[in-house]
């Protein structure tokens, strides 16, 4: 998923979001290692979107301080 179609989506829906990809890379890892997943790059797609959500919840918690201070 695209990063401007993350930011459109709610904190709740980021973090099970996360929680989903978590899941599946967890899964993805252990295809791999035994030799059962055919499309390697699915590994870093995921890591590459958590990577996203993590910063997009980051700078939507440092706004709301910003706003709050």
């Amino acid at each position: 998923m695209k990063i401007n179609d993350l930011r459109k989506l709610s904190d709740k829906d980021l973090l099970s979001r996360l929680t989903d990809n978590r899941e599946s890379l967890q899964k993805c890892r252990f295809q791999k290692s035994i030799q059962q997943l055919e499309d390697y790059k699915v590994l870093s797609d995921l890591r590459k979107e958590n990577a996203r959500i993590n910063t997009i919840l980051k700078e939507n918690t440092l706004d709301k301080g910003n706003i709050d201070g």
